[in-house]
């Protein structure tokens, strides 16, 4: 078996459209689109960007039936626009515009076209993550390590059944993180084997694009401050090269959220007035104990990324050891550790901390795969070449790639509204024996376009 993988990962290492289409295709396998409205503007963002060259959604209403305007959009100065990020919308023009252009996408015409080019986005800029960070693990590990791994990411996490189902946030944030990880990684490399000429160019690729990911979505500034503070400790003066480029992005985010909404944070502010309503929680946007949101997130039963894809969990042991291995690489690896524990501890103060009730499973915390991977293979040594957690690893995996496969497959199910809506009984959360794994799998497979 461990030489099937190795020869299937051999052979794919020089084939990126391989390593691209291979979960792509698994995304797109379900047939349909899995949102809820925090991913319509981002597609509507797209679609205005095509048809009128324009961020405002001021037609918004020829694609959405609405009495009032949606709570993921607002009217500032006159036009309507996303509360959320504009990059995820910018970035799928691509795939918008030749629908619409083609006839496809008309107003009135209903949702089912856009819907779908929606998740055929984000199951493409999820898939692309794959391969980025297939290629960074390879210049680490070998590249049956490599291959397990980024589809252990792909396939293992809520990639599968949150981010590759509709252009939410985190497909074009993990495009982007994925892609600065490879940079600074290829950086180490070319240094290492004395190729100083094209270090900076690298150095500034990882910049800008752990920048344009703080564009995609704001929280994901601790990672590119952890990042960029890395860069400065590994690299001293060169690590200028990381941070000018990220800062400059960083500051036109700010500057286009005050033109936009009076605000450095943009339409967030107008998200955080609706929580209460929406999700039916009391106090600060900051309000939950420490305690209680960081275990919710990791091992809620509904919720818990630890229950969702156990195979994380030896991210806990290479977190130890990867402080214990040689080389300039894994040293900057070391002291990325901050970024996805400040990410858990950020989203476990959060008032709504389980994120709602409209995806299945963990969702806040998709960034923090791509760093969670990398320290998974710093402890790869340790239990793939060791019988016992050989064994226990294929376990877990098997186990997260079922689980996902259930989000993608069968969600929803009235987890969420039965016996009451979980905005009123949050106690389910904790609930074993209703939880969303199991109730999404006695639901059934949802039919295609459904």
């Amino acid at each position: 078996m461990a030489s099937k993988i190795s020869n299937a990962a051999h052979y794919m290492e020089s084939r990126p459209l391989l390593v691209f289409f291979l979960p792509f295709l698994l995304y797109m396998s379900n047939g349909r689109e899995i949102s809820n409205g925090d991913s319509i503007p981002s597609a509507m963002t797209a679609i205005h960007l095509a048809a009128h060259g324009t961020i405002y959604l001021d037609h918004l209403k020829d694609f959405v039936d609405y009495k009032t305007i949606p709570y993921y959009a607002s009217e500032q100065g006159g036009h309507v626009i996303s509360n959320y990020p504009l990059m995820p919308g910018i970035m799928a023009v691509p795939f918008f515009a030749p629908a619409y252009y083609a006839g496809m996408i008309r107003e009135g015409e209903g949702d089912l076209v856009w819907r779908y080019v929606s998740k055929l986005s984000g199951a493409a800029f999820t898939a692309l993550s794959v391969v980025f960070l297939f290629y960074a693990i390879r210049l680490l590990r070998s590249s049956a390590a490599a291959f397990v791994l980024s589809y252990s990411y792909g396939l293992g996490t809520a990639l599968w059944p949150i981010a590759s189902q509709s252009l939410w946030q985190h497909g074009p944030a993990l495009f982007w993180i994925t892609l600065s990880l490879y940079a600074m990684l290829r950086a180490f490399r070319l240094e290492e084997e004395g190729r100083t000429s094209s270090v900076l160019l690298w150095l500034m690729l990882g910049g800008a694009a752990i920048g344009f990911s703080v564009c995609c979505r704001s929280t994901n500034a601790i990672a590119a401050i952890c990042l960029i503070a890395a860069s400065l400790w590994q690299w001293r003066w060169r690590g200028l090269a990381v941070c000018v480029p990220a800062a400059l992005i960083v500051l036109a985010l700010f500057a286009s959220n005050y033109w936009l909404f009076g605000s450095f944070s943009g339409g967030y502010d107008e998200l955080y007035k609706l929580r209460g309503m929406l999700d039916g929680v009391e106090g600060g946007t900051w309000s939950t104990p420490l305690w209680e949101g960081l275990a919710g997130q990791l091992v809620s039963p509904s919720r818990g990324i630890f229950v969702f894809s156990p195979i994380l969990l030896f991210a806990v042991w290479g977190m130890i050891r990867v402080w214990r291995l040689d080389g300039s690489a894994w040293r900057f690896i070391a002291l990325m550790s901050p970024a996805p524990i400040l990410l858990l501890m950020l989203f476990g103060k959060y008032a709504v901390w389980w994120g709602g009730s409209g995806h299945y499973g963990p969702r806040y915390q998709v960034e923090t795969n791509p760093f969670l991977i990398l320290f998974m293979a710093a402890a790869w040594e340790g239990y793939a070449h060791k019988k016992l957690w050989r064994g226990v690893f294929i376990v877990f995996l098997c186990w997260s790639i079922f689980v996902q496969a259930i989000g993608a497959f069968n969600f929803p199910s009235d987890w969420a509204v039965n016996p009451v809506k979980l905005s009123e009984d949050k106690g389910r959360l904790w609930s074993w024996s209703h939880n969303q794994i199991f109730s999404c799998l006695r639901s059934g497979i949802k039919m295609p376009f459904s």
